[in-house]
């Protein structure tokens, strides 16, 4: 884990440690207030340098998705009146390339699989379940973004993503978000149409560099990446958590995560 992870930074095989228990009390304050807590340089030299080189060489069996859903990760249900967000359609063009096609050996499975992690993670939510996301088409993926793709303002199926920039793109690909859009008891659709109509100006943006971890709580939070430009892809590592251990089913359209 430690050729993964810059442990000098973030000791986090070493949970009772001082730097990683003031790590803990920041993030922790960070995810409550904005749902997000940004951690740079959270790759080793090493590990971002193995994690790009799979990356790339698993780019060209990345999955393409290109189309319109709602801004949750379904079809439009026209049960709804036109302009609702349930009814309401976004942008989805992006590349994924699924857990299966990544290596036993991966340096990716060695952090998502590994128990320091998870163990950290837990660390920053100690009043909820964490477990890594059950389901196989999201719970580990590489992301691959070109030349006008874009991914729309929508809701995540599971609790927590930790987000890894590998490469940039030249220009775009900009990571925005809401914080605490919804909740568990409110859905708050007047919100989510105000967002979607640009009405609402309360976006903050994610400044990434290589090897930067983003920790987001996106089940509540409306986000999305801006569009791609240039001809550089951006190439990004999606690690995914939930507090259940075995997630329900996800009902969503089949080009839309990898089979």
């Amino acid at each position: 884990m430690n050729s993964v992870v810059n442990s000098a930074r973030y000791p986090i095989h070493d949970l009772e440690s001082q730097v990683v228990l003031d790590l803990v009390a920041s993030a922790r304050s960070k995810l409550t207030t904005f749902g997000a807590c940004h951690f740079s340089q959270f790759l080793s030299t090493a590990g971002l340098s193995d994690c790009l080189k799979e990356a790339m060489s698993l780019e060209s069996q990345a999955h393409p998705s290109n189309n319109e859903y709602t801004p949750y990760y379904q079809e439009p249900d026209d049960g709804y009146p036109a302009g609702h967000p349930r009814n309401s359609t976004v942008q989805f063009a992006v590349r994924y390339v699924s857990r299966k096609l990544i290596p036993q050996d991966s340096p990716l499975r060695m952090l998502f699989e590994g128990d320091e992690l998870l163990g950290f993670l837990r660390s920053l939510l100690p009043n909820e379940p964490l477990y890594r996301y059950s389901d196989d088409r999201g719970s580990l993926n590489y992301t691959v973004m070109g030349t006008n793709d874009q991914l729309g303002w929508h809701f995540d199926a599971c609790e927590l993503v930790a987000s890894v920039l590998l490469r940039p793109a030249d220009f775009g690909g900009d990571f925005e978000y809401i914080p605490a859009v919804r909740s568990t008891d409110a859905e708050n659709f007047g919100a989510v149409e105000s967002i979607l109509s640009g009405q609402d100006q309360r976006r903050k943006t994610v400044t990434f560099q290589s090897g930067d971890l983003l920790l987001f709580r996106g089940r509540h939070s409306l986000h999305r990446v801006t569009p791609i430009e240039g001809t550089t892809t951006r190439l990004m590592a999606l690690l995914s958590f939930d507090n259940v251990e075995q997630a329900p089913e996800r009902d969503v359209p089949d080009d839309l995560l990898p089979p």
